[in-house]
């Protein structure tokens, strides 16, 4: 019996044994190296992005997927931008600062990307696909959720995804995915080990052949070194490798140095790894200096958050590189390596020696490290900042990172407002005290923001909205130039502020004003979207819905709303295909399995709703409304006594939900126990008067011969329906005419 396919981990400690390791012929191979040295974020999936465009997967006949996925594709890889056209829209999208946004938000690209290499093996159905990431273990943390996705997506049977790593310590996600979806094979070092079992010669001449490389030669070495026949003596293959090193011409370890820093110092041979740990460091720092010049003059953006900023920090001189990935970083949302960056830069940095650039630096780890939800960490930095800085700048993000901490991040039992408002007052001395700017009074318009948020959660909300009234004011008058790219924080939150607080056609027209200075605004679309949804305006939620899905990557957000206004409009089969879809983003989305399984089951697929509910209770089994729908199933099933049961629990989930009492009553009753029918059914027109309660509590009173009683229930139910409705007509003529003898 064969193995089914799956995706493969191929582990072992250098890469020269994982390529060699066996491929399936039948696949066309793209090999990505994954290492974050080269280019930073993205390594993998810009590299794949690349191997796609230079194969032509975007031209004829698919120039659709270019449209469909150019925000993903430019945001993973901006130097896509010479082969994919771009508007003046999409080019204001990706101006838009991300900083702020959930850590989540990066799945959405993980998400688009996986989208996009699907949809090309689509394409190409005479085709079978193979993608090797190589130095997944050394990959960014935004690769590594990228690929971890694409594992779970992806049929190995059509695309196939090779992962390799020196070891099987792999960061999460991806370890997890690679643990559910691919079958690991380690392999042994067949390019190297840690003991010399072998005389020298042979030895060398393996070293000769495939490490040094084919330009030495074994007479060389022999000249180099007293080559015996007798066995060597037990020593590691490091040591043996730096004596070794120590008797190679100037120029030959001058070659293998600079291979090793041209490799962006991602190479794992030992010998180049050996020769450059010990050459001098200043020989070290100017071939970095050279190589960072090099791709600086090539012109290549996608090496600003790599490879250049590298080898700037590995020469020591330069910090002004590293402050811009950092930067950009932010700007883009990556906050893991935003981090990154920001640590590295300070470390070259003496904290006595701080200045701008140090400060920066400073003020991006603190932030990042806040929406990372590192908060132990957080409190230390600014611990630390109060302590030693006088920067009056850096002391101002310090304290509002204090306040936002205790009016917003922190658990409830945590905050602390009145803590909060003293910490916005103190920030907002600090910044008073830098010089008059525009970025100043955009500091001052957001510090007012943060006191809203501290007033609305001590029950002032006219006070809130008078603060973000007045902030947006401000910032109209001592920031101009920056208002329609700022004021939409602002205007979301005093929208949200008055949702809050019912005043719903006032929140929708600052969406409104929001959506205008900023038209491609997804999470505003998604919340005006939420609005008219819940005003019964269709129509209008569908607009907003389909806006929100074009302006994002994917998000399973949009399509659930737009499944459900679909529902409402009359349209079954388009809300069951976002139901799916939401599925394949997000395959545990409880109340996506919940929505789906009753599409199942009003059209009589049972087995599909039963499966559903099933997979959704396992992920919340107190779920009242997917037991109450299991309960439903049962019934369909013929299993009364099991659906009681179903309905029992959902009851206990929920006393509140009619629908359980409702549906219980029918099991109920298909078991002989009218008088318990009756006592659910009048509970359940207790907490709703519903047309179809009211008629199935008149059929127990008919079949009790409870005539008067019954036609009362008949009227109501005739009443709520709306009339038209022959069968109940006809039950109620029959109970009316009997009351009456």
């Amino acid at each position: 019996m064969s193995l089914p396919v799956s995706h493969e981990w191929v582990i072992a400690p250098f890469r020269a044994d994982r390529e060699a390791a066996p491929r399936c012929r039948d696949a066309v191979w793209h090999d990505v190296d994954a290492h974050r040295n080269y280019r930073g974020v993205y390594t993998a999936a810009a590299g794949t992005v690349c191997r796609l465009l230079g194969c032509g997967c975007f031209s004829t006949p698919a120039p659709d997927l270019v449209t469909q996925y150019q925000l993903t594709l430019l945001s993973v890889c901006p130097e896509a931008d010479q082969q994919i056209p771009v508007s003046d829209e999409v080019a204001a999208w990706l101006g838009i600062s991300r900083e702020g946004k959930a850590h989540s938000w990066t799945r959405r690209f993980a998400q688009g990307l996986t989208e996009v290499i699907l949809a090309c093996v689509a394409r190409r159905p005479a085709e079978r696909w193979a993608i090797c990431f190589e130095n997944a273990d050394r990959a960014d943390s935004l690769d590594r959720e990228f690929i971890s996705v694409l594992l779970r997506r992806a049929d190995p049977a059509r695309l196939l995804v090779r992962v390799c790593s020196d070891s099987d310590q792999v960061a999460d996600p991806l370890r997890s995915a690679l643990q559910t979806h691919a079958r690991a094979t380690h392999l042994e070092p067949v390019t190297g080990g840690d003991e010399i079992p072998e005389p020298w010669r042979v030895w060398l001449k393996g070293v000769a052949a495939g490490w040094v490389g084919e330009w030495i030669a074994l007479s060389e070495v022999s000249r180099w070194m007293d080559l015996s026949t007798t066995p060597a003596p037990a020593c590691t293959l490091p040591e043996f490798l730096a004596d070794f090193a120590q008797h190679l011409p100037p120029s030959a370890r001058l070659r293998l140095i600079d291979e090793y820093v041209d490799s962006e110092c991602t190479s794992d041979r030992l010998v180049l790894r050996c020769v450059y740990a010990g050459a001098p460091a200043e020989q070290r720092r100017e071939l970095h200096r050279a190589r960072a010049a090099a791709l600086r003059s090539s012109n290549r953006r996608d090496l600003a958050l790599g490879a250049i900023p590298l080898h700037c920090e590995q020469a020591g001189d330069e910090m002004e590189p590293l402050l811009d990935a950092s930067k950009r970083c932010m700007h883009l949302g990556f906050y893991d390596a935003a981090l990154d960056w920001a640590r590295r830069g300070r470390n070259l940095i003496a904290p006595t020696e701080s200045g701008k650039c140090y400060n920066e630096l400073a003020r991006n780890a603190l932030f990042a490290l806040l929406l990372l939800g590192r908060f132990d960490e957080v409190e230390a930095m600014c611990d630390e900042h109060l302590a030693n800085t006088t920067d009056s700048a850096l002391l101002a993000h310090t304290a509002y990172t204090r306040a936002i901490l205790l009016a917003r991040y922190y658990e409830p039992s945590r905050r602390d407002f009145n803590a909060a408002r003293a910490w916005v007052e103190k920030s907002l001395a600090f910044t008073e005290m830098l010089a008059p700017s525009e970025a100043r009074a955009v500091n001052l318009a957001f510090l007012r923001n943060t006191l809203a948020l501290v007033e609305m959660r001590t029950g002032s909300p006219e006070r809130a909205y008078d603060l973000l009234t007045g902030a947006l004011d401000y910032l109209a008058k001592e920031a101009p130039g920056r208002y329609q790219q700022e004021c939409v924080i602002l205007l979301h939150n005093r929208a949200r502020l008055q949702i809050a607080g019912g005043q719903v056609e006032s929140a929708s027209a600052d969406l409104s004003e929001l959506l205008r200075q900023q038209p491609a605004d997804s999470a505003a679309f998604l919340d005006r979207g939420v609005l008219h949804q819940r005003a019964g305006r269709h129509q209008e939620a569908l607009h907003d819905y389909n806006a929100a899905i074009r302006w994002s990557p994917p998000f399973p957000e949009a399509y659930f709303n737009r499944a459900q206004t679909l529902v409402a409009l009359g349209r079954p089969d388009e809300a069951l295909a976002d139901y799916d879809y939401v599925l394949t983003l997000e395959p545990h989305h409880v109340e996506a399995l919940n929505n789906r399984a009753c599409i199942y089951y009003h059209r009589g697929m049972i087995g599909a709703a039963r499966r559903d509910t099933d997979t959704a209770l396992r992920a919340s089994p107190k779920h009242a409304r997917l037991l109450c729908l299991r309960g439903l199933c049962e019934l369909k099933e013929g299993n009364p006594a099991a659906a009681y049961d179903s309905f029992t629990e959902s009851i206990e989930a929920d006393p509140a939900l009619a629908d359980a009492w409702a549906n219980r009553a029918t099991a109920q009753f298909e078991q002989g126990d009218a008088e318990g029918a009756l006592l659910d059914l009048t509970r359940a027109l207790g907490l709703r008067k519903d047309a179809s309660a009211f008629y199935n509590r008149g059929r127990v009173y008919e079949a009790r011969e409870k005539w008067a009683e019954a036609r009362d229930d008949y009227a109501q139910a005739l009443q709520l329906a709306n009339g038209n409705v022959p069968q109940l007509e006809e039950r109620l003529r029959r109970c009316q005419s009997l009351a009456v003898v």
